[in-house]
């Protein structure tokens, strides 16, 4: 469990403080997935058992094949596929909080307005 803990340790040191933020939500109380990395995926990544994870782009970007990975996340209950919300860690690390655009919304004077 420790050499598990070490390698993502390794993993969230190794993503730059642009794309890994602590997290804002209480990961401690999601499912923990573990494994090796056996494949790349363009939405996360499949682990030796037939586990699918997909990852954000933040935490996909540091993942390597044969590495070990464990993460926090939603597990599918019909398939064997997981929604990692987070790198597993002491503290657990998550993807930087997301920019929304914003734009002109419902009621406001420039929703309507028409640009050529």
């Amino acid at each position: 469990m420790k050499k598990l803990a070490f390698a993502s340790l390794v993993l969230a040191l190794s993503l730059s403080a642009a794309e890994a933020a602590p997290c804002v939500y209480d990961m401690t109380p999601l499912p923990v997935t573990q494994g090796i990395v056996s494949g790349i995926t363009p939405t996360g990544v499949k682990l030796r058992d037939g586990t699918t994870v997909i990852l954000p782009d933040e935490l996909l970007a540091g993942v390597r094949l044969n590495q070990k990975l464990a993460v926090r996340g939603l597990v599918s209950t019909t398939t064997h596929t997981v929604q990692a919300l987070a790198l597993e860690g002491n503290p657990p690390v998550c993807p930087s909080a997301p920019t929304i655009p914003r734009g002109p919304f419902a009621g406001s004077p420039a929703y309507d307005a028409i640009h050529p």
